[in-house]
């Protein structure tokens, strides 16, 4: 275990060398807990004028249940951090920022916020500390998933959205095709049973 942003985080496991463990997820599936990372909702009727004013992103053009990789800019457009945004029907946005950057990103998003309401602007950042994140990794995660889940995950494309009884989204930024889906901790240990 190392410590990484506060959190304890294993590097190796005991009945795996590296190279087994990244052959197992790369040719079947692995699921991992990303939930040091960064979870946000960004409310309010401004909430795309004002996330936009933080990313790169064309967050307006993003069709609903939907989501991109941006990046975070300093007004000047120095790059602060990479994150994934998306665009739910729940009529919030979702963003993910790295664990790493987690405190500098917070405050950057908050000090920008707190300048966009002084604007005028509808817009309200909320922290989701009590949501777990789990990554399920591999060519294998949909035949794998999809026993637990009633709707079709072949029909859940790149960077799209679906809310079930937890939002799960399909992203693949390591190179493997991977849902992540976000629980509240009291649905998590269901999940980690269920694993």
């Amino acid at each position: 275990m190392v410590d990484f942003a506060g959190w304890a985080l294993p590097v190796s496991y005991p009945d795996l060398s590296h190279v087994e463990s990244h052959h197992h997820t790369r040719k079947g599936v692995s699921i991992f807990d990303v939930s040091h990372m960064l979870q946000l909702h960004i409310h309010g009727k401004d909430r795309i004028k004002f996330i936009e004013s933080i990313l790169v992103a064309d967050v307006e053009s993003l069709a609903v249940n939907t989501g991109t990789l941006s990046l975070m800019t300093t007004e000047e457009g120095g790059i602060i951090d990479d994150c994934i945004v998306h665009k739910s029907s729940a009529g919030f946005l979702n963003l993910v920022c790295n664990a790493g950057c987690a405190e500098k990103d917070l405050a950057h998003i908050t000090e920008r916020s707190q300048a966009a309401i002084s604007a005028g602007l509808d817009v309200t950042v909320e922290v989701k500390p009590k949501h777990s994140l789990i990554a399920v990794q591999g060519p294998k995660m949909s035949s794998v998933l999809q026993q637990g889940i009633q709707d079709d995950l072949s029909q859940l494309y790149f960077n799209h959205t679906a809310w079930w009884t937890c939002g799960g989204y399909r992203v693949g930024l390591l190179g493997a095709d991977t849902l992540e889906k976000m629980v509240s901790r009291s649905r998590y240990q269901m999940v980690r049973q269920w694993s």
